[in-house]
């Protein structure tokens, strides 16, 4: 996926949709999203309590915030 979104010079927050043939490792992307729903059921969020230790969605969102500042006063 890194690799998809390098290519596509994507930044911030995106969604990529794919599918992964196990037994030959191809990966077969569905859809791009660069503007992806935020609910409380996006599965990002759901995802990112699951890690350890767990990222809440106030951090992840500050997370995103920080990022575009640093791209904005990197211009």
């Amino acid at each position: 996926m890194e690799l998809i979104a390098n290519t596509l010079q994507l930044e911030g927050f995106s969604r990529i949709d794919a599918f992964l043939n196990v037994d030959s490792g191809e990966v077969l992307v569905i859809e791009v999203n660069t503007v992806p729903g935020m609910t409380p059921s996006t599965v990002l969020i759901h995802q990112s309590l699951a890690e350890q230790p767990p990222s809440y969605p106030h951090q992840f969102f500050r997370r995103l915030l920080d990022l575009a500042s640093e791209r904005v006063m990197q211009m």
